[in-house]
């Protein structure tokens, strides 16, 4: 962004400080600054800037606007106050006073304080600041102004303009880009009007109009109050049309307008409220809504009341819209827009694509400016082969906040971006959130929509599998086969028949004179009987041939019967990959956090080992061999086969009471450091399961480690909390529970569904409790959890129903 947009902005903040409804802009790069009580007459080129705001008076500009170092805008904002239109100001640096010697050398004030009865007029140089002047010695003029008459409010003239080029020409094209992108073009989240005009042009700075907006084909909305987040939104059918799949979208979504396949959707789970839109341009709304405290990783603040307990960093309530286009010529959405083409709507995401935050209506940088991807939009577009989400460049939209509510949201000195404390942390952690909630659903109505088409062609007759089909294809063939051999012979049989009525029916037709009346009914019946016999004769060749139609068809699907087998054994191997990926990454944070442990320990020797006197030289070369050796493990681990922990094939008989104290042995050393207890439970009854090991100790690892990181999160929150894990079993169940919270509802129901989770992204994909299910589900097993609530009105118990493993049964 250049100087001169950054010093516009400014300076414009000081007309909304005023309480002012309107800012002109006037840029002239070739006359001299308006007026005839000008100090500045000679000088070239001048930016005006005009306001109808407060005004001042001398006490003020003497006492406040002259006087760098003080700022009556702090001084407001720390004890709470606000203007009279009930503005909290904006500026407290005297920026916007600085500002203007980055665009010009001259600097005049025209002022006029609301029912004071001159204008003041104030004009000094800037090139007069020098280092052998005092600031007393500065000449500034303050004197009654004649001519220049205003009813209230203030104009700022910046004659003799430094960089006059930057208003002209191709530059001046990315000089308004850029302003029009930090003043908000959006009236929802614009206080007051501003205006530009340059040489004697006016500017369009580019405002999204409803008819643009109106042509989007997502609609979003984002509220937060309260530490509670509501998401609403709603997209248009065509979002669903594939690049490559348009003949599907006409037959099974455009033809009813989704209706079918929304009815298909409604036996799904999801983690969003959804139903079909009642406005007749769209196909289906939604809604979400969740607590801050839910979020995993969110960042906390030490109680006022002092003691351990923490409270949520809160960022203050604010409001965002996001509308995502296509761009790939939507006419019907031009048109639902009220626009002739899509011409319009391309140029305008073009110009202001992107997610903009804007406090008071102005935006601050370098959020989603100029393409900047603060909420990762292209990080989650590139993490998956197949993605229907938010892209960076089809969407424009704002994030509104205010200086009055979001205070704790700080701008950097430098006004490139918020000061990273905990409020903007969690601020930026619920944006993300919101934003892969969309990407997010939009992926599970895409995958639901893939598994719509697959099903549509078995849904009347379920596919039974191969074997079964090419058994089928056969009994078919065979079938046909024997009718065709019975047509053969009927086809004889009527070719001689035809022959004999064909006979009798020529013998009636010679002679009439001689036939009775009966004979040449008869011989009518006959011809008609003939015609039959004829047509027959052509269905049984007809017949023939689909008999050897169905024969090739048979020998196809026979033939078609090794590779459905081949791939049915594929896709039972891609299953157990993606399980033993899970596994390693589990095993891979295990290794790392004991070799941390470890190398923690060895450091701690070493440095003992160099303050003995002398100097233990056995102990300092052993724990640097050990902090080596960690290191290396730490490098190879992510190499190591997951195979390596457990036996994958193997099947074997164990106690439960035996696979439970081992996993919960293994947690216990895994979480000595961190304070959390286990506990086992049963009902003095044991009982034995006949599986492989590994396998079900991986489903149960993954749920342990779920509840080792919500545990985390809350001990993290409150550090008087005394995290604690429960397993419990009795044949053929097996539960597990935590002190944690409980699961929120929003995900309660759709927790077994794939990539659900409320981690952040790099913590978690949402896909553990998906293949668990999966693998127990191999298993003839079943994981689910219970209805049972806790204190926190939340459903908390996971049980594994062994059924299918339970030996002896």
């Amino acid at each position: 962004m250049s100087d001169e947009v950054t010093a516009i902005v400014e300076l414009v903040k000081n007309a909304y400080d005023a309480d002012a409804d309107y800012a002109h802009v006037v840029v002239n790069t070739t006359d001299p600054p308006p007026g005839a009580e000008s100090k500045f007459p000679g000088a070239v080129g001048y930016i005006t800037i005009d306001d109808d705001g407060m005004g001042m008076d001398q006490i003020e500009i003497e006492r406040g606007w002259l006087m760098i170092s003080l700022s009556g805008k702090r001084v407001m904002k720390a004890a709470g106050l606000t203007t009279p239109k009930g503005r909290t100001p904006l500026g407290d640096k005297g920026l916007g006073r600085l500002s203007t010697q980055k665009l010009g050398q001259n600097l005049e004030l025209y002022t006029r304080k609301d029912g004071n009865p001159d204008t003041l007029h104030v004009a000094f140089a800037w090139n007069a600041f020098t280092d052998d002047k005092s600031l007393s010695e500065v000449p500034v003029s303050i004197e009654t102004a004649g001519k220049q008459s205003r009813k209230k409010g203030t104009m700022l003239a910046i004659s003799g303009l430094r960089n006059a080029d930057v208003w002209r020409g191709t530059a001046v094209v990315k000089l308004i880009a850029d302003l029009s992108q930090i003043i908000s073009p959006f009236v929802e989240a614009r206080p007051f009007l501003v205006t530009l005009r340059i040489d004697g042009r006016p500017i369009d700075l580019g405002q999204v109009s409803a008819k643009v907006r109106g042509a989007a084909v997502g609609k979003f909305v984002i509220d937060y109050s309260d530490l509670q987040l509501n998401l609403t939104g709603k997209f248009r059918l065509i979002k669903l049309r594939g690049n490559q799949d348009s003949e599907s979208f006409e037959q099974l979504l455009a033809r009813d307008n989704g209706k079918a396949f929304f009815d298909y959707l409604k036996k799904r789970k999801s983690t969003v409220e959804f139903k079909y839109s009642e406005d007749p341009n769209y196909f289906m709304e939604f809604n979400y809504r969740l607590s801050l405290s839910a979020l995993g990783n969110i960042e906390t603040l030490q109680s006022a009341a002092g003691g351990s307990r923490t409270v949520i960093a809160d960022p203050g309530p604010f409001h965002a819209e996001i509308d995502e286009f296509l761009l790939r010529g939507d006419e019907v959405g031009a048109k639902l827009g009220g626009l002739a083409n899509t011409t319009e709507v391309r140029e305008i995401v073009q110009l202001h694509a992107g997610i903009k935050v804007f406090r008071d209506g102005f935006a601050i940088k370098p959020y989603g400016l100029n393409g900047e991807d603060w909420l990762r939009l292209s990080a989650q577009q590139t993490s998956a082969t197949s993605y229907y989400g938010l892209r960076p460049q089809n969407v424009i939209g704002f994030v509104s906040i205010s200086e009055a509510a979001n205070g704790n949201l700080k701008e950097k000195t430098d006004r490139e971006g918020f000061v990273s404390n905990p409020y903007s942390q969690n601020f930026r952690r619920l944006m993300i959130h919101a934003a892969e909630t969309i990407g997010s659903f939009y992926e599970w109505t895409r995958r639901n929509f893939n598994t719509y088409k697959a099903d549509l062609p078995t849904r009347s007759k379920p596919f039974e599998g191969s074997r079964k089909a090419i058994t089928d294809a056969e009994d078919v063939a065979r079938r046909l086969a024997t009718y065709s051999r019975a047509a053969k012979s009927l086809e004889a049989s009527t070719a001689a028949a035809r022959k004999k009525i064909a006979t009798v029916t020529a013998g009636i037709q010679q002679t009439p004179v001689l036939s009775s009346a009966a004979e040449r009914q008869l011989a009518e019946l006959l011809t008609e009987a003939n015609q039959a016999l004829e047509a027959s004769q052509a269905l049984f060749t007809e017949l023939s041939r689909y008999a050897a139609e169905a024969k090739e068809l048979a020998d196809i699907v026979v033939s078609l019967s090794p590779r459905l087998d081949v791939l049915t054994d594929q896709l039972r191997d891609f299953s157990e990959l993606a399980g033993l990926g899970l596994l390693a990454e589990a095993l891979s944070h295990e290794v790392q956090n004991q070799t941390d442990r470890l190398m923690q320990k060895a450091s701690s020797a070493v440095a003992r080992a160099r303050k003995t006197v002398p100097q233990n030289l056995d102990l300092l070369v052993l724990g640097q061999e050990v902090t080596s050796a960690a290191s290396a493990l730490r490098r190879q681990i992510g190499h190591l086969s997951s195979s390596l922990r457990y036996q994958r094939d193997k099947i074997e008989t164990f106690r439960m009471s035996k696979l439970v104290n081992e996993i919960s042995e293994h947690f216990r050393d895994r979480w000595v450091d961190d304070s959390i207890q286990t506990e086992t439970r049963s009902d003095s009854v044991d009982f034995s399961v006949k599986t492989n090991k590994g396998r079900l100790t991986q489903v149960i690892d993954n749920i342990l480690l779920n509840s080792e990181y919500w545990l985390k999160q809350a001990q993290s929150r409150d550090k008087e909390f005394k995290p604690k894990l429960t397993i419990s079993y009795a044949p053929p169940r097996l539960r597990i529970w935590d002190n944690a919270g409980g699961v929120d509802p929003v995900v309660e129901d759709a927790l077994f569904e794939p990539f659900v989770t409320l981690k952040p992204k790099e913590e978690g994909r949402g896909l553990g409790l998906f293949i668990s299910a999966q693998i127990l589900e191999s298993l003839g097993c079943t994981v689910s959890l219970l209805s049972e609530r806790n204190e926190h009105h939340r459903r908390y118990i996971f049980e594994l129903d062994l059924s299918g493993i339970v030996d002896g049964q």
